[in-house]
């Protein structure tokens, strides 16, 4: 079986796509990086390259990362699909790796966001804990 996989991290300025080899190494050769302009020419540009590439290196799943909410249309896709928020996906990482059934995972960019693993399970929907810039007072004593 193989496992060789595809994955998409889209940002708000760009996007990146690759496809794994056989062993999960990265490889510049299948990889891309896409500017973000309209939503319509980003998709079509990572959906066409990975159809290109599909033929040398047939991935059998996708991973898709995203700061904000997508409407997915699974119709054109044959593969399984995982995805998460941009924070959410290291995070789930971090727990594969380290072995840990619970995490709080706290990233500090253009806003704070937290992301909660609880046995396993990644916090999702409502309860989903994003905060967004907070504005912290420094103590007297700084």
């Amino acid at each position: 079986m193989s496992l060789i996989v595809a994955g998409i991290e889209m940002g708000g300025t760009g996007c990146k796509v690759a496809i794994s080899g056989e062993n999960g190494q990265y490889d510049s050769q299948y990889s891309l990086q896409i500017l973000t302009t309209t939503s319509e020419n980003t998709l079509n540009a990572m959906y066409n390259w990975l159809g290109s590439k599909k033929l040398e290196r047939p991935f059998v799943a996708l991973g898709i990362a995203c700061f904000r909410s997508i409407d997915l249309d699974k119709t054109n896709l044959n593969e399984p699909i995982a995805f998460e928020t941009d924070v959410n996906a290291p995070t789930v990482i971090e727990v594969a790796l380290q072995g840990d059934a619970s995490l709080a995972y706290i990233t500090i960019g253009t806003d704070v966001s937290i992301n909660l693993i609880i046995e396993t399970h990644s916090v999702h929907g409502l309860m989903h804990p994003k905060d967004a810039h907070i504005q912290c007072q420094g103590l007297s004593i700084e």
